[in-house]
Parts: structure tokens; C-alpha cells; sequence
């Protein structure tokens, strides 16, 4: 069986819900004009980068896209400088780009016996970023889904019932696998 972490409010499944809850986090005004709030910031603070940042692009990081990691550490960047971060920002970063363990959950639900563990999640979404290098930054939320999606279905249907959690080689050549298929 998957697990998926969820908290009283959702399940954290959209790029948008993760955004929301990152600014809700850090301390970000809420409320009407938040997203024209967050362009305003990214354009006055990084020009060079965001001077031709649209409101719709703004507007979909809110609902179902989240930008390439590149564009990602350029607006952590920016918000780094007015707000902190109250866990590991790369942590952070990953979760709004492709979901899996929320790190603003200081206790994860319980994992029962056959489950797959938070800690593989964590594994799993690394091993995706490093096995993709500069590539990761490119690919769409949706394929990273797919790539985890399978990866975890894999290890459901062949782990042995008596291990919960594979080693990290298998991990590993599972992922390189799915990768380059």
C-alpha cells in the first residue's frame, strides 16, 4: 500500500495547494491580491529575471503547475530575503515541485506494517532528482508524479511482505530504470 500524507485541510496532490501552504508558512500576506502581492515581490526584488513575469503565469503556480527548479530556487531566492523558511529549504523546494512527504509536518501519520514510509518517499523524490541531473528542471510536475507513481508501484508488487523499505542499490536501480525507459 502507498502512503500518502495528508494533513486536516488536503492532501497536498496540486503544485498549488503546496505554494499556498509555503506562503501561508513563512509568514506571506494572505488574502485578496495575494498572487499580484507575490508577482509585485519577484519583479521589484529580482528584475533581471522576473521583469516579464505575467499574472497568469503567477496565477497557475496557484493552481495545478509549478515552475521549473530553476525558476523555483530564483523565487525561493527572493522570498529568502524578507521571510525564513522554518525547515530545510531544498526540502521545501522539492515538495512544492513534486509533492510526497510534507516537510512543515512535525509528526507524519502512522505507518502500518506493509505501508511504504515516509523516509522512502523522501529517498524516492531524491534519487528522481539526482538521477535526472539538469534535466530535473525541465520536466513538467506531472511527469515527476508518473515517475514516482511507478517507482512506488514496482516496489508495492515486489517487496518482500516481511521488508517494509528496500535497500538504497535497488532503490536506486529501480529509479535509473524508470528513468531511462
Amino acid at each position: 500500500m502507498i502512503v500518502s500524507i495528508e494533513s486536516n485541510d488536503t492532501t497536498w496532490d496540486r503544485p498549488g495547494e503546496r505554494l499556498i501552504k509555503i506562503l501561508d508558512t513563512i509568514g506571506f500576506p494572505e488574502g485578496y491580491g495575494r498572487m499580484i502581492k507575490l508577482q509585485e515581490l519577484l519583479m521589484e526584488k529580482k528584475p533581471e529575471t522576473f521583469s516579464t513575469l505575467s499574472y497568469s503565469t503567477v496565477k497557475a503556480w496557484f493552481s495545478d503547475r509549478a515552475p521549473a527548479m530553476s525558476r523555483i530556487d530564483e523565487i525561493f531566492d527572493v522570498l529568502g530575503q524578507t521571510y525564513s523558511f522554518p525547515c530545510d529549504i531544498r526540502l521545501i523546494k522539492s515538495w512544492w515541485k513534486v509533492g510526497g512527504f510534507n516537510p512543515f509536518e512535525n509528526m507524519p501519520k502512522p505507518i502500518e506494517a506493509g505501508d511504504i514510509s515516509t523516509k522512502l518517499e523522501i529517498k524516492l523524490s531524491t534519487l528522481i532528482s539526482a538521477e535526472m541531473g539538469d534535466s530535473f528542471a525541465d520536466v513538467s510536475t506531472d511527469d515527476l508524479k508518473k515517475i514516482k507513481m511507478v517507482a512506488l508501484n514496482v516496489l508495492a508488487k515486489f517487496a518482500d511482505p516481511k521488508h517494509v523499505e528496500p535497500d538504497d542499490q535497488t532503490l536506486a536501480l529501480i529509479v535509473k530504470g524508470i528513468i531511462n525507459s
